[in-house]
C-alpha cells in the first residue's frame, strides 16, 4: 500500500497539513475579516438606501426626474419608477447577503421586502424606495452583495494541494532513489550477491553518509569472507594429506582381526565428510549455472545411493514440471537432508516430489524426535547444532546451513513440517519458471 511507503506517507502528511492549514485560515479569515467586512458593507448599503429614500422624499417635484435620470453610484445601481413583474421575482435566499440587507432595512422600515429576478447574468436585486410622493425602485446586481468567495477558496485550495503534492512527490522521489538503491544492496548482500553500492554525490548528506558506511561494511564483509574462505579451504586441504596417509596406513596394517580397525576407518570417513562440508561452505557464494531439470532422476539417484549402503528409502513421485537448478548443487542438498535424517532421525525415511501452483516441492521425512519450531532459525546458522545432538552422532553443524544457502541461491525456500504421526519433514520449495 502507498501509505506504507515513505513517499505515500510524506504525500499524505503534506496533503493533510495543507488542508488543515487552509481550513484554519478560512475559519480565521471568515470570522475576523469577512464577517466584520460583510457587516460593515451591509450597514453602508442600508445607509445608502436610507439616503436615497430621504432624497426622493424631500427633493422638489421638478428636481426628482433629473435626479433619477442622472443618478449614478459606485455600485452601478439605477433608480426607476416601474417595479418588477410579480411573476418573475422571488424572495432572496436566507443565506445570502441580500437577505441580510433586507433584515437591516426592516429595522427602520418593517414592511420592506427585497426581490430578486433571475433574468440577466448576474441576477438583479430590486429594492423598493417608499416615499410619500410615490414608490421608486433601486436596481443593482446581486454580485455586489454575494461575492463567490467559497468557490474561489476551493479552487485555490485545490491548486495549492496539487502544487504541494507535485513538489513533495518530486523531492521525495529524489530522496527515495538512493534509499531504494541501499535497500536493494542490502537485499543482495543478504542473498550473497555482493555488488558495490554506487553513492551519488548529489544525494542528501545524511543518506550519503549511511550509503558510504554501508559500502565500507560491504568491503569489510567481502574481505572477511575472502579471508575465511582462504582459511577454511587451506586448512581443509592441508588436512586431506595426513588423513589420506592415516587411511592408507590403516588399510595396510596386517591384523588378525580386521574388524578392530573398522571404527577407526569410519572416524576417518566422518572427518573426510566434515572436510567436504567445510569446503562446500567455504565456496564464495558460487554463481551456479542453472538449467531446466527434471528432479525425478536426481531423487532416484539419491535412493540408489542410500540403498547401496543398506538404508531403505521410499520414494514417491507425483507429476511435476522442470525447474531451473544446478544438478550437482541440488543433489548435494538432497543428500545433506537425507544424511541428517539418517543421523538424527529414525526410519522409515521418505522422499517425495510434488508441486502446487507456484513451486515444485521436494520433501524429506523421517520418524525421529523432530526439531522444535523455536530452534529452526538457530539451526540454519553455520556451525550450530542442537544441544541434544552434541553427545550423539558427530557433525560440523554445517549441513542445514549449506542447504539453506544453496536453496536461497536457487530463489527457493525451506519449510519445516511436523506431521501428525510424529517425525520431521523438511520441504524444499523451488519456483516454477515463467
Amino acid at each position: 500500500m502507498i501509505a506504507r511507503s515513505l513517499l505515500g506517507r510524506t504525500l499524505l502528511v503534506t496533503v493533510l497539513t495543507v488542508i488543515i492549514t487552509h481550513l484554519a485560515t478560512l475559519v480565521v479569515f471568515q470570522r475576523f475579516y469577512i464577517a466584520p467586512l460583510v457587516k460593515h458593507t451591509i450597514e453602508d448599503r442600508a445607509n445608502h438606501i436610507f439616503s436615497l429614500i430621504a432624497a426622493l422624499e424631500y427633493l422638489p417635484p421638478d428636481a426628482k426626474t433629473p435626479f433619477i435620470q442622472d443618478f449614478d453610484d459606485s455600485a452601478g445601481g439605477v433608480i426607476q419608477t416601474t417595479g418588477p413583474d410579480p411573476q418573475q421575482v422571488h424572495s432572496p435566499n436566507p443565506s445570502s447577503r441580500v437577505f441580510m440587507l433586507e433584515q437591516k432595512l426592516r429595522q427602520k422600515f418593517p414592511g420592506m421586502r427585497l426581490w430578486v429576478t433571475e433574468q440577466g447574468n448576474p441576477p438583479t436585486v430590486w429594492i423598493p424606495l417608499h416615499t410619500s410622493h410615490g414608490e421608486f425602485w433601486y436596481l443593482t446586481q446581486s454580485r455586489r452583495f454575494d461575492a463567490d468567495l467559497p468557490e474561489k477558496w476551493a479552487i485555490l485550495l485545490i491548486v495549492v494541494i496539487l502544487l504541494g503534492v507535485s513538489s513533495v512527490y518530486w523531492a521525495v522521489r529524489r530522496i527515495n532513489r538512493p534509499l531504494q538503491d541501499l535497500a536493494l544492496a542490502a537485499h543482495q548482500l543478504a542473498t550473497g550477491q555482493v555488488k558495490p553500492l554506487v553513492v551519488s554525490p548529489d544525494i542528501p548528506r545524511e543518506i550519503r553518509h549511511v550509503s558510504e558506511a554501508f559500502r565500507t561494511m560491504q568491503e569489510s564483509l567481502k574481505t572477511m569472507e575472502t579471508n575465511r574462505t582462504i582459511m577454511l579451504a587451506g586448512v581443509s586441504h592441508d588436512l586431506r594429506t595426513p588423513l589420506s596417509r592415516l587411511r592408507l596406513s590403516l588399510e595396510m596394517l596386517t591384523l588378525p582381526n580386521r574388524e578392530s580397525i573398522e571404527p577407526l576407518v569410519q572416524d576417518l570417513e566422518e572427518i573426510d565428510r566434515t572436510i567436504d562440508q567445510f569446503l562446500d561452505f567455504a565456496r564464495d557464494h558460487p554463481q551456479y549455472s542453472l538449467t531446466l531439470t527434471d528432479l525425478a532422476p536426481l531423487l532416484h539417484n539419491c535412493q540408489e545411493r542410500l540403498e547401496s549402503r543398506g538404508i531403505a528409502l521410499s520414494l514417491t513421485i507425483h507429476p511435476a514440471p522442470e525447474v531451473l537448478v544446478n544438478e550437482r548443487a541440488m543433489e548435494r542438498v538432497f543428500i545433506n537432508l537425507l544424511e541428517n535424517a539418517i543421523r538424527y532421525g529414525a526410519p522409515p525415511f521418505q522422499l517425495t516430489l510434488s508441486c502446487d501452483n507456484r513451486s515444485v516441492i521436494v520433501g524429506v521425512r523421517d520418524h525421529g524426535p523432530g526439531i522444535p519450531a523455536s530452534e529452526v532459525t538457530h539451526l540454519l546458522q553455520p556451525f550450530t547444532r542442537r544441544e541434544s545432538s552434541r553427545n550423539g552422532p558427530p557433525g560440523s553443524g554445517l549441513g542445514l546451513a549449506i542447504v539453506a544457502r544453496i536453496v536461497a541461491l536457487h530463489q527457493g525456500s525451506l519449510s519445516f513440517e511436523h506431521p501428525q504421526h510424529g517425525g520431521l519433514e523438511i520441504r524444499i520449495h523451488l519456483p516454477i519458471p515463467g
